[in-house]
């Protein structure tokens, strides 16, 4: 038993700190998931709080992770770990029945479970913490008691000031699909040698009688029954498939302008240098940091290296916007949950060389052209 309950100790604070840690280096990425929640359970009152909601769930795991480790307030921190995973259990086992959410965000962007993978990953953390909760005396702490008020305030400002600076600018380490450094043509690419999905061509006939369509292999088609083949037409050919095989990393991304359906390739096979505005809603943009993003644009607009900006936003409202702020660059369009994916920041920069991410920032850290120049375009 005394084997059970330090492997216990050790594999739930550890995972609770990992966890936290994870969602607190992307606290926007983990409030949009929990939008998607409130938005499930018709709970809208509570979406202007989800970053707070967020940021405190993120430290309250770490805090939480951190005592159990080291043994402290094992009361207070046994009840609040079952109270959590009772929750999360709850609500990933009704994820896992319905299918009405495709991730928990648990891990962020780091590590994608399905519904019902993260339901019994909360089931086996279920059964250590109720380890936990019924040996808590036999736990000992690591270090003198009367260090435990350091560690308590230690383990709350350390996640608190680290989820803070990465709210304000941008995850310190970036697990997305449009991370710095990667080729966006070759994220929206199969890899050579992966998995290509399984197929079958099925073809559906409507029954004359009740005038319900199902598709049939061909083998099962009974050709020979010419009753049957009387009281049913055939309708269409239909693809079917049997084993998915494995996707891009990137799936949905697609540029289009008021003139053109796509213009994706136009924008991401220029191999020069373009400086991309991501505003996934303009209404609920930092308007005050146009100023110094209008400004990096017609600086880098006199030195050849154009600006588009990016937003999900009508044209009835993007257009009188643009003219507001002054923005001589074109606006286009593209999906707001990609827009939201491609970065935390709302309008946020990214600079491109092609179709690769070179650079990104908030809104918060607008670079000069200057900084520009030095690091980018005059090597």
């Amino acid at each position: 038993m005394k084997v059970l309950i330090q492997f216990s100790r050790f594999f739930v604070g550890l995972l609770f700190i990992l966890s936290g840690f994870i969602k607190a280096n992307d606290p926007i990425g983990f409030s949009y998931k929990l939008e998607e929640y409130f938005e499930l359970f018709h709970m809208p009152f509570l979406i202007p709080l989800t970053v707070y909601m967020a940021m405190g769930i993120c430290v309250l795991e770490i805090a939480l992770g951190v005592m159990l480790l080291l043994g402290e307030f094992l009361l207070l921190t046994s009840w609040l770990l079952l109270g959590l995973i009772i929750f999360f259990t709850l609500l990933t086992g009704y994820s896992a029945i319905t299918g009405a959410v495709s991730d928990c965000g648990c891990f962020g962007d780091a590590l994608k479970l399905t519904p019902f993978q993260s339901f019994l990953k909360d089931l086996v953390l279920l059964v250590f913490i109720l380890v936990i909760f019924i040996y808590q005396k036999r736990i000992s702490p690591i270090m003198s008691f009367k260090w435990s008020k350091y560690h308590k305030i230690v383990a709350i400002i350390v996640p608190t000031v680290f989820t803070v600076y990465c709210y304000n600018y941008l995850p310190i380490i970036d697990f997305r699909a449009y991370k710095v450094g990667n080729n966006l043509r070759e994220q929206m690419t199969l890899a050579p040698g992966a998995k290509r999905d399984s197929m079958v061509l099925k073809l559906v006939y409507k029954d004359k009688t009740t005038s319900k369509e199902k598709g049939y292999l061909m083998s099962e088609l009974p050709y020979t029954d010419s009753v049957w083949m009387a009281n049913h037409e055939f309708v269409k050919q239909d693809k079917q498939i049997i084993v998915e095989g494995d996707k891009p990393k990137i799936t949905d991304f697609k540029i289009w302008s008021e003139d053109s359906p796509d213009i994706t390739a136009e924008i991401l096979d220029d191999p020069a240098y373009r400086l991309w505005i991501i505003c996934y809603d303009l209404t609920k943009s930092e308007k005050d940091a146009f100023t110094g993003i209008v400004k990096l644009a017609n600086d880098c607009e006199k030195n050849g290296v154009k600006t588009i900006a990016l937003t999900s936003t009508d044209y009835e409202i993007t257009d009188p916007f643009r003219h507001e702020v002054n923005a001589a660059f074109p606006f286009y369009y593209c999906d707001q949950v990609v827009l939201k994916t491609m970065i935390r920041s709302n309008p946020g920069i990214m600079l491109m060389k092609g179709s690769t991410v070179v650079g990104m920032w908030h809104n918060n850290a607008i670079p000069s052209f200057e900084k520009l120049n030095r690091k980018y375009f005059s090597k």
